[in-house]
């Protein structure tokens, strides 16, 4: 049984000193709420003993109701990444359902699938694959239209463990499994090629027989449990790829714990993308974990992670050979690589080894690290970006400018702040000083620190500003529970602190809705597609970011053209809560503790002031969901009834 109250014009009437927000309809559900959830598309829905239940969020009916999962913990449910669906693993089996509506788009024992290993959310060819094996035991996969939920294609075969499935356009995919790589039709599922995918793998296959499908079935056995790391790369070309894994290596140290040493080793193959043939006569193989792969003048750069010092080299890309070093060997580098900065002719590389932090200039052209000695550098290299006087870094303590000529820093003395606590605006970039309490201004076209604010800050409750966000009206700095703005004078225009409710489970509810808020402005609400396209513009489609937006952007598009189904209805719900963000970025979301209890308090970051409250109770072990996107708070205040409110 389910009920619900509508309660539009009322208003809740307490000993807050806040203004109390609306509680717009209470609904009553015939058994315990145990948890609920917002989906990042905005659907809102609450488990209990009967089922699982799609709220609309609007009148709080009950949009659908499924009573297979009146036994279902949080954890075995989780949302498909830009997509309409969720994931939900029962010991019934893994279903696939769309939130809009409840429909079941996938169940792996009605499939045929015994048991899933992997899934994949394909976006250019709006398909969701399913791998695993199916109840006679066989390798199976299958492939889900996203637009409609219905089964395109299923292949049952002994493919070998796949490991990944890559899009390499709207038609075709690559399959990387442990002995072949795979090129399929993404919308027949036909097989273009199939080939092996290193020479043991070629050896099996040319054993043939029960001995060699034997083996074959041995190697897959024996990497059941591993994980398996790889790193695909499409060259500019487009008619090659690249294909590293990651080998872990243990050994028995000669002292007398006799400890475990465990080490990495990574290889790389490059493959032509016609015919799937390897390209090279050997695979290239470096010390170190699997790391980071660029391209210089079409040929390839490994940049190896890990914790001790590693060898950057260029390989060709016509046989595998080392171009750099002594005898094709690379250059060595203190540390492993983490990330890098590219600049016109080469890359100011990161490196990091036994905690400790490094800077270096890789001169691309020739082959060589610039600088006479390696910078040492505080804390992790979160923030870089190119100037004029050289590349500016932030690590999570420092922040300097590097002349990549050089290696000389700009400034005699760093900045102590945070890469958090770094933002531009145009020519300028703010950062806050942790030394004087106070935002700086650098001016990124001269590297001087033009403005330091007038009036130092200083947060209540041991706390440290944790956001630096650029306000039209001045600098914003914020925490849990503090908040200070400059104006672009550095003058201190207000600073405002709510006292925290101490109970840790209040704060984890709020930072785990934040956070998902975090993730949801700065990929989900980026769906729909003229957004995307514009983003992906920007960005410059030679990038990555560029790149993904623009391929997002063409794939809802085209899933938007489906009407009725649930692409469509995701296209709609993003395009809503696109605009929503840009009303919901005016505020945050803070608790606070009164005398009637723990409230959950809207704060105008232009202001600081608090606009509207929600009374949360003193349940020690709160059950809320937040949807800080279009600013509603679904509230259980008592075992079984759910109240909404809109701040």
């Amino acid at each position: 049984m389910f009920k619900k109250i509508s309660t539009f014009s009322f208003l809740f009437l307490s000993l807050s000193i806040f203004s109390q927000s609306e509680e717009t309809w209470t609904s009553t559900f015939d058994k315990e709420v145990n948890w609920q959830t917002v989906s990042a598309l905005g659907n809102y829905i609450v488990q209990t003993d009967s089922g699982l239940y799609g709220i609309d969020t609007n009148s709080g009916d009950v949009i659908w109701n499924d009573e297979t999962f009146g036994r279902l913990s949080e954890t075995s449910f989780s949302e498909l990444d830009n997509s309409p669906f969720a994931k939900i693993e029962t010991n019934k089996g893994l279903f696939i359902i769309n939130l809009f509506n409840g429909q079941r788009v996938f169940n792996s024992f009605e499939h045929g699938i015994n048991k899933v290993k992997q899934h994949f959310v394909l976006y250019q060819s709006n398909a969701i694959v399913v791998a695993g094996k199916s109840v006679s035991g066989e390798d199976m996969a299958l492939s889900i239209d996203i637009a409609t939920g219905s089964v395109r294609w299923s292949k049952e075969g002994s493919f070998g463990k796949l490991i990944d499935l890559v899009e390499l356009n709207a038609d075709e995919l690559l399959g990387i499994t442990l002995l072949k790589n795979v090129k399929i039709n993404s919308k027949t599922g036909d097989v273009i090629w199939s080939i092996d995918n290193s020479k043991e793998a070629e050896q099996l296959s040319k054993m043939g027989g029960a001995f060699g499908n034997l083996l074959k079935d041995v190697a897959v056995a024996a990497s059941g449990s591993v994980e398996i790391k790889l790193d695909f790369k499409m060259h500019p070309s487009g008619e090659y790829f690249i294909i590293g894994s990651e080998q872990r290596n243990e050994n028995q140290s000669m002292s007398s714990n006799g400890s475990t040493i465990v080490s990495f080793t990574s290889s790389y193959m490059a493959y032509d993308i016609a015919y799937g043939e390897m390209l090279w006569n050997d695979p290239i193989e470096v010390k170190g974990e699997l790391g980071l792969t660029s391209w210089v003048n079409n040929d390839l750069l490994i940049l190896p992670q890990g914790k001790q010092n590693s060898r950057v080299n260029l390989y060709a890309m016509e046989d595998g050979a080392g171009l750099w070093g002594k005898k094709g060997k690379g250059i060595s580098i203190k540390g492993g690589v983490y990330d890098y900065t590219p600049t016109q002719d080469g890359l100011l590389v990161i490196t990091s080894r036994n905690e400790k932090h490094f800077l270096n200039y890789l001169d691309t052209e020739n082959g060589l690290f610039t600088f006479d000695k390696t910078i040492k550098v505080k804390g992790h290299v979160g923030y870089t970006i190119n100037t004029v006087n050289g590349i500016l870094y932030a690590t999570a303590e420092e922040m300097n400018i590097v002349n990549t000529s050089t290696g000389d820093l700009l400034w005699d003395k760093d900045l102590k702040t945070h890469y958090k606590l770094v933002n531009r605006n145009g020519s300028q970039l703010y950062a806050f000083d942790y030394k004087a309490g106070a935002v700086k201004t650098i001016n990124l076209e001269s590297g001087a620190i033009e403005m330091a604010a007038t009036e130092s800050i200083k947060f209540s409750e041991k706390e440290s500003p944790n956001t630096l966000e650029i306000r039209e009206k001045g600098i914003l700095l914020s925490s849990d529970q503090n908040f200070a703005m400059y104006d672009y004078k550095g003058e201190l225009l207000f600073q405002k602190y709510y006292a925290s409710p101490r109970e840790e489970g209040w704060k984890r509810a709020l930072l785990f809705a934040g956070t998902i808020y975090a993730g949801y402005v700065s990929a989900v609400s980026t769906m729909t597609s003229g957004v995307l396209h514009q983003a992906g513009a920007q960005q410059g489609l030679n990038t990555i970011e560029g790149q993904t937006l623009a391929q997002l952007g063409t794939a809802y598009n085209d899933m938007g053209k489906s009407a009725g189904s649930a692409a469509a209805m995701a296209f709609a719900a993003a395009n809503k809560r696109f605009k929503a963000t840009k009303e919901a970025r005016n505020y945050c979301m803070v608790l606070t503790k009164s005398e009637n209890g723990i409230e959950l308090l809207k704060i105008n970051k232009d202001t600081g002031e608090s606009e509207s409250s929600i009374p949360l109770g003193k349940n020690r072990k709160p059950n809320y969901a937040i949807d800080l996107v279009e600013g509603e708070v679904f509230l259980k205040d008592d075992s079984n009834r759910i109240k909404r409110f809109i701040l």
